[in-house]
């Protein structure tokens, strides 16, 4: 078994490379607190830091661990060592030591003093304040600078908390996207606002097209007009339109 805090400060070596490439600072863990997800390394002595520190982070992912060394954390070339600016945005669940912790019934237990990991960085329990050590498994939330563990009298669902989100209405009607390859925008001088309305795909019958009225005319790749404006759309002007691969424009400039 392993400490967080045992690992503080360790050099990471790469044995290609046969380099340092540098000192552990933090870990990040996934949102559940049940893994150490990545590795934050400082490519410069700690004693050396100055206000660019933040530049020169670099962020090294756990799997790419070789070997949780005595004295140092052995990878086996630096191509696994990136940039902290390159991932900052996907490392939202940072090192929760010094957290607070309470119990699902609002009891206060104390703040993390550290975390116990095995060689997978699989986190097998939290000590808090450095003499209470508490399973993972009696972990329930972990949050930004809390962690709230079940209570050993009532243990409580979570998940059933969760917030609702609004179901999307389903339709029938296809999906609209801008689309500046159609050949109805390349072969005429509509207004660009049209664009915007061209489905990327028309699904289900084209029978809601009957009855229509045409509202401009509409010509195949030989500008032959296949479709009058003003015509009414019938089950020939469908078949022609499709025939031609026009039925997308025949949805545009239809009313």
């Amino acid at each position: 078994m392993n400490k967080l805090s045992n690992i503080l400060g360790r050099p990471v070596i790469s044995l290609y490379n046969g380099q340092i490439e540098g000192t552990i600072i933090n870990a990040s863990f996934d949102k559940k607190m049940q893994k150490i997800k990545h590795l934050l390394i400082l490519d410069e002595p700690i004693e050396s830091t100055t206000d660019d520190m933040l530049n020169e982070i670099k962020i090294l992912a756990t799997k790419d661990v070789y070997i949780i060394g005595q004295d140092a954390i052995i990878v086996r070339n630096n191509s696994c060592i990136f940039n902290y600016s390159t991932l900052e945005p996907d490392i939202q669940y940072m090192n929760p030591i010094n957290s607070e912790v309470y119990t699902v019934l609002g009891k206060r237990i104390g703040k993390i003093f550290d975390i116990n990991f095995d060689n997978n960085f699989n986190v097998i329990s939290c000590v808090i304040d450095d003499n209470n050590e508490v399973s993972i498994e009696k972990l329930a939330t972990l949050g930004n600078g809390l962690v709230l563990m079940q209570d050993k009298n009532k243990e409580i669902e979570i998940n059933r908390f969760r917030i609702k989100r609004p179901s999307v209405e389903k339709t029938s009607e296809p999906i609209k996207i801008l689309r500046k390859d159609s050949p109805a925008i390349q072969n005429f001088n509509i207004d660009k606002h049209l664009s915007t309305t061209l489905p990327l795909k028309i699904t289900g019958s084209a029978d809601i097209l009957l009855g229509r009225v045409i509202t401009q005319n509409l010509y195949n790749q030989s500008k032959e007009l296949i479709a009058k404006k003003g015509n009414i759309i019938t089950q020939n002007v469908i078949k022609n339109a499709r025939k031609n691969g026009k039925i997308k424009e025949l949805y545009i400039f239809s009313a």
